[in-house]
């Protein structure tokens, strides 16, 4: 109590910033890993059971979002006021890549919006990875995009991308009990703890640790006084592992 007492009050600000910003992140994460579904577009939709279809639901970017996937294994997806599909997936043995070297270990499948064809070709999964071949033996969604002057993202034909819109993998994943998953790793937060109480040691005992670091060099330490130059560094260490641990507790529910 004394050493709290002693004291300035930015000392106090940092210690007291630290110690709310463990208690509220403790709060936050267990709720955030709690949260476990399907990951699509950097959100988690959450599982639930609705007339015997499968319905993941969640927000993305603020709005509304949910696939469907009824029992006569066809997909849709809501997003605000837009919807997508219906999705259907069907076997086709034709579809599979012939001159690909490991075609023997395909499956061929038909994925379609309605009368739209969005993939025909071979698909190689291997339980826990998988990989969509396009019929001429190319991979799917393999290529790049821009950002025209326009400010909309285009493929490299030109065409424009909608990001919210399904593709062929993330049909086949819901098609085949897709991997649930959650956001935050609560190593995160212990990790982040650890800094901040490294901290709080340098604050509370910032006189003692500088003499035994002098103890090592030079006698009669007890005599030596911290410069101007030693006292800024403190304040300046203590500021970085503040928002460095801040930056963990952050990353940590990414």
């Amino acid at each position: 109590m004394e050493k709290i007492k002693n004291l300035n009050g930015y000392q106090k600000g940092i210690l007291i910033f630290m110690i709310a910003m463990a208690l509220i992140f403790a709060v936050i994460y267990p709720k955030i890993i709690a949260r476990v579904g399907y990951r699509y577009n950097d959100a988690i939709l959450v599982p639930t059971q609705e007339n015997g279809d499968t319905v993941y639901s969640g927000k993305i970017k603020g709005e509304q979002a949910e696939f469907v996937v009824s029992n006569d294994n066809t997909v849709t997806f809501n997003y605000g006021d837009k919807s997508y599909g219906q999705y259907t997936m069907k076997e086709d043995p034709t579809a599979i890549p012939e001159k690909e070297e490991l075609a023997e270990r395909m499956k061929g499948i038909e994925i379609r919006n309605g009368d739209r064809l969005v993939f025909r070709g071979g698909v190689l999964d291997f339980g826990d990875s998988y990989y969509l071949y396009n019929e001429d033996g190319t991979l799917d969604n393999f290529g790049f995009s821009y950002v025209s002057s326009d400010g909309i993202e285009r493929d490299e034909n030109g065409n424009v991308i909608d990001r919210m819109e399904p593709s062929a993998s993330t049909i086949y994943e819901l098609l085949n009990e897709p991997e649930l998953t959650h956001k935050g790793e609560a190593y995160v937060w212990f990790a982040a703890v650890f800094i901040c109480i490294l901290n709080l040691l340098t604050i509370f005992f910032a006189d003692e640790l500088f003499h035994w670091d002098l103890a090592f060099r030079i006698r009669n330490t007890e005599k030596v006084e911290p410069s101007e130059w030693e006292i800024a560094g403190r304040y300046i260490g203590w500021t970085v592992m503040t928002i460095m641990a801040l930056v963990i507790f952050i990353m940590g529910l990414c």
